[in-house]
């Protein structure tokens, strides 16, 4: 028995909480897929909410123009968390895809600059082409961040204060979960970060991804993080958002019946 819909029978593994996720995960089902969430990162928290504020209201004090540049959602949740939106008085702010962009539009804060190309490099290049000679940047950022960005803007005449904040750990039942989603059978697991890529590989170990299980990737640079892990990738999202994820699973698999 088959249905209409595009991806009826197929089943999506999601490598991040259904909360992350959530634009993905509705999606896909709305579509007719299955998903089997099994999140491969989990937030931990390294810099305290004093701390944050600490560095934000230091922040404030330095010379203007002053941008706070955001590479992801959860940096986004963990700054306004902490600081409130009132930090941002006076300051702009730069995002480096709609998603971020969505975390800061529902705190009630508008980017300035969201990024055509949803990496480092391509936030790095529009505020570039912005201009950031004498500029002040807070980046805020996870535990071992790629150094792009803030080479990048250093480079251009900007002072960059990179502040991680966070870190991304693979929650202990990570394997055993993935274990038994891949018993059950896959047809393709999607992939959001580097950080997704590195516990994927972890909590395989041993393990090899039956050959017919599509790598769907956000990015490039997660594309990238991806075949360097050993891992081969299918098909990379031309937009790093739930849609473009989306987009890259119907354009390698079809319908089939349902199991």
């Amino acid at each position: 028995m088959t249905t209409d819909l595009p991806l009826s029978g197929r089943r999506i593994l999601v490598t991040r909480t259904r909360e992350q996720a959530a634009g993905l995960v509705d999606r896909l089902h709305a579509l007719g897929a299955t998903v089997v969430v099994v999140p491969l990162i989990a937030t931990q928290p390294i810099a305290t909410p004093d701390a944050i504020v600490r560095t934000a209201t230091e922040f404030r004090s330095t010379a203007a123009p002053r941008w706070v540049a955001f590479t992801s959602a959860t940096a986004v949740r963990l700054v306004v968390g902490a600081a409130g939106v009132d930090i941002f008085d006076g300051t702009l702010v730069a995002a480096v895809g709609p998603a971020t962009a969505d975390a800061l539009a529902t705190a009630g804060i508008a980017a300035e600059l969201v990024a055509s190309e949803h990496d480092a490099s391509g936030l790095a290049a529009a505020m570039l082409a912005r201009g950031v000679v004498g500029a002040s940047v807070w980046f805020p950022s996870a535990e071992g961040a790629s150094g792009t960005l803030p080479s990048a803007l250093q480079g251009g005449g900007a002072v960059v204060i990179v502040h991680p904040i966070y870190r991304s750990v693979m929650p202990a039942i990570a394997p055993e979960r993935l274990r038994a989603a891949l018993s059950n059978g896959i047809d393709a697991i999607t992939l959001t970060s580097g950080s997704t890529v590195r516990n994927l590989v972890a909590a395989l170990g041993s393990t090899h991804l039956a050959p017919d299980v599509l790598i769907v990737c956000i990015g490039e640079q997660t594309a990238s993080d991806a075949r360097a892990a050993g891992l081969r990738v299918d098909a990379v999202a031309t937009e790093a958002s739930a849609d473009g994820m989306v987009a890259a699973l119907r354009g390698h698999l079809a319908p089939q019946p349902l199991r």
